[in-house]
């Protein structure tokens, strides 16, 4: 139950940074639709999420990140788990 609070409160946080809905982030998240996300998303942080995903070191530091890791973790759970 805590996790699913904590991604709630994650994507929330997305949602209010980015200027998308959380239902769109959700879903994005559920698809592995990234690209949903930056066409919805102001332009310049569209473009910070662009420059980041075209550097391949950026993008390893954040995935490396434990929240990054924390994060993967819940999205790779199958819900229908005791």
């Amino acid at each position: 139950m805590s996790d699913n609070k904590n991604m709630n409160k994650l994507i929330n946080e997305l949602s209010k940074k980015l200027g998308v809905s959380s239902d769109k982030i959700q879903s994005a998240a559920e698809n592995g639709n990234v690209n949903e996300i930056l066409k919805s998303s102001d332009s310049s942080n569209a473009r910070k999420m662009e420059d980041i995903l075209k550097d391949p070191q950026k993008t390893k530091e954040i995935l490396n990140s434990p929240q990054a890791q924390k994060l993967l973790k819940m999205l790779g759970e199958n819900p229908n788990k005791g």
